[in-house]
């Protein structure tokens, strides 16, 4: 057991067990590798502009549809659901395309990482038979 003053000797003593994986890696994959934290704000931010526009579009063409047909509220909703729908789908796609890209950047990390092991063994091997 620790004293108050002095640090813990490991999470246990803290009573905070670590969710993240002991083992670090040498190079980050993912949002934090080098598209960095600042994509989850690219991405979030093209959702809300997708959904925001395909809104708006939608319900100013329902308008525009109502005061050519004298018919007030019924397009305006009918515009307001279907740049709904065209927004969610065209949101869809770009979380979708954001995943592949994530895909394609942590096999070629995990590529890249095995690579890096191969020659490192081939290199030990080397210096064992040399020395």
């Amino acid at each position: 057991m620790s004293t108050p003053d002095s640090a813990p000797q490991n999470e246990r003593e803290i009573g905070d067990p670590r969710l993240e994986s002991p083992q670090i890696p040498d190079e980050v994959v993912g949002l934090m590798s080098d598209m960095g934290k600042g994509a989850y704000l690219a991405l979030f931010s093209q959702i809300g502009i997708t959904l925001l526009i395909a809104n708006l579009g939608g319900a100013l063409l329902g308008h525009w549809v109502d005061g050519q047909l004298n018919s007030e509220p019924i397009f305006l909703v009918l515009g307001f659901i279907g740049g709904f729908g065209a927004g969610a789908v065209g949101a869809a796609r770009l979380v979708q395309r954001m995943l592949r890209r994530l895909d394609a950047l942590d096999a070629a990390a995990k590529a890249a990482k095995r690579e890096r092991e191969a020659k490192e063994r081939d290199a030990a091997r080397l210096r064992g038979r040399v020395e």
